[in-house]
């Protein structure tokens, strides 16, 4: 009963601490105060034991590439809840806060322009700090262009030097929209091209424009989707930390490796500690007055280093012998953290796991030796651990699913008509190609078509322009009800929602909801690759010939076979 109160009071206190770090700007000395109190947590050997504490708690908080747990900086965690305020500010204007807010601090200019002021609420104050987080992620996503102004707003995306102060010259405009036709909805590239260096005219070009224009709105940079994430908040906090520092490429591929072993947390967390000599061997002990002896308790023969422990003692060494699949021992006369990194790294995954678990049983031996008084052979060891990973084999091959069913494409029911879209993308160029095909409820083509798109920024939004032209054909056949059909699912789940999408396909997505509401009635719907073979095999042809088609009843003499396979109705 104790335990458990003591376990409620603390998730009590966990929600008490969540609510006031979403409204409030907690002082250094209260955020030094929790991560005490959960370094000390983490660090005990047992309720009410104190344990070793290895390293400060800000090297624990660095992310897991780069070298640390992941654990958060609270100080930085709670700008980052209290930036999605001010993000909700700027987007909900309507809402009673914001206008409440907005009357009192800041009645004629927007949160970005505001001023602290005098004798303003702690609120206030603490949301009003976070103003600077928002401006250095905010992008301006761009309608019709005239709310942007071309050389004091950030608007283009990857764009390293973020507002164009610098990098152009004396303009004769200052908004987006002059830079747009704005009947056609294109970039007037003449004018781009004579204004711009070349590599921001590429990105330019890259921005996707909606057919009809709609207002400029603020999308954030740090998720693909447009919309403020508490995550991305805290990792742009950590980049401009000034007491971090960057680590090295081969130290990072280590530990990103390590992290996507498929071992459980416990050796994965092991191998992290011994990756920093965070372990209490007898050397370590000794050096901290723990230990009388530094002598390895396994072979007596010499100190128990690391270099010792996991290599040279006997006991290990025959133990690597018996691993026939793993040669670890022929790189030599190196630090233990060097062998470790250079081993791991150079090893495939399903290797990496065998050494990794071979380096925690030689641990877990060591411990069984030294406090429990047994031992076991190098051959010993290799057989357990080698018994252990087939028990893991075989939770797993439980746990995860068996049905790989193939699935293929279906005729639509009725009356109704199937069109099916996919994107093909080739990055070096930035050229896409979307193929479509429209067939009736016995499996006839009506219509195949393939466009050639140019300035197209991914393979998403390749899937989202496929999309958009499948659309169109919709609307131009004006039939009662019709299923369109993709094997992008961010895409159709985009297509299906009704709200504002933020992300880079955003306008493409418009223009979708916009035709939806003139057509009878669309349906999209989601299928698998194998599914949607016909228009994915057009589409990458299409790209391929760089050759575009519209055709009535029939499809290319190369997609002639594989729309003949799948005419075959399936038994009812």
């Amino acid at each position: 009963m104790e335990l458990q109160a003591t376990v409620t009071r603390r998730k009590i206190n966990l929600y008490k601490s969540n609510f006031t770090g979403n409204t409030y700007l907690r002082h250094v000395t209260l955020c030094e105060m929790i991560e005490s109190k959960l370094a000390r947590f983490w660090c005990q050997k047992g309720a009410g034991k104190r344990g070793i504490h290895w390293c400060q708690w800000k090297l624990l908080c660095r992310s897991k590439d780069k070298g640390g747990l992941g654990f958060r900086n609270m100080a930085q965690f709670n700008i980052s809840l209290l930036t999605k305020q001010g993000w909700r500010l700027l987007n909900y204007p309507n809402s009673l806060v914001a206008q409440v807010f907005k009357a009192k601090y800041f009645p004629e200019y927007s949160l970005l322009n505001s001023r602290l002021g005098n004798s303003c609420s702690y609120v206030w104050r603490s949301i009003w700090a976070t103003k600077d987080t928002l401006e250095k992620e905010l992008i301006w996503k761009v309608g019709t262009g005239l709310k942007i102004s071309v050389t004091e707003d950030a608007w283009i995306p990857n764009y390293g030097n973020v507002r164009l102060r610098s990098s152009v010259g004396n303009l004769q405009f200052d908004k987006v929209a002059d830079l747009i036709y704005g009947n056609e909805r294109e970039w007037n590239r003449d004018l781009i091209v004579n204004t711009f260096p070349e590599d921001m005219t590429d990105l330019i070009f890259q921005i996707p424009l909606s057919l009809e224009p709609h207002e400029d709105f603020l999308a954030w940079k740090g998720e693909s989707s447009g919309e403020f994430s508490v995550r991305s908040s805290y990792k742009l906090l950590q980049s401009f930390d000034p007491t971090a520092y960057a680590v090295q490429n081969i130290y990072r591929d280590f530990y990103r490796k390590l992290w996507h072993i498929d071992i459980p947390t416990k050796i994965k967390i092991f191998i992290w500690k011994i990756s920093w000599n965070y372990i209490t061997n007898r050397v370590n002990m000794a050096i901290r007055r723990l230990a009388n002896s530094s002598m390895c308790p396994r072979c007596g023969g010499a100190a128990e280093t690391l270099n010792h422990l996991f290599g040279e003692c006997p006991v290990s060494m025959e133990m690597w012998r018996a691993l026939t699949n793993l040669n670890v021992l022929t790189i030599t006369n190196i630090e233990f953290g060097e062998w470790l990194t250079m081993v791991l790294t150079s090893l495939s995954l399903t290797q990496g796991r065998i050494f990794s678990v071979a380096l925690w049983a030689i641990w877990g031996d060591r411990n069984s030796c030294v406090h429990e008084k047994t031992s076991k052979t190098g051959q010993q060891i290799a057989s357990f651990m080698l018994r252990y990973l087939k028990e893991l084999d075989g939770v797993r091959k439980e746990t995860q699913k068996t049905a790989n069913t193939k699935i293929e494409w279906s005729h639509p029911p009725g009356q109704e008509i199937k069109i099916n879209f996919d994107g093909a993308f080739d990055k070096r160029s930035n050229f896409s190609a979307s193929g479509v095909v429209v067939r009736d409820s016995r499996g006839r083509v009506l219509i195949s078509s393939a466009t050639i798109h140019k300035g197209v920024a991914s393979a998403f939004t390749a899937e989202a322009v496929a999309c958009r032209q499948a659309t169109q054909i919709a609307l131009e056949m004006n039939r009662e009800v019709t299923i369109i059909e993709g094997d992008s699912l961010s895409v159709i789940k985009k297509c299906k929602n009704t709200t504002q999408d933020k992300s880079q396909i955003g306008p493409f997505i418009l223009d979708i909801h916009r035709m939806k509401l003139k057509g009878k009635s669309l349906k999209f719907e989601y299928i698998s690759r194998s599914a949607n073979n016909l228009a994915h095999l057009i589409a990458t042809e299409t790209l391929r010939r760089k050759q575009e088609i519209y055709l009535i009843s029939r499809v290319p003499d190369y997609a002639a076979e594989q729309a003949r396979n799948e005419i075959v109705r399936e038994p009812d």
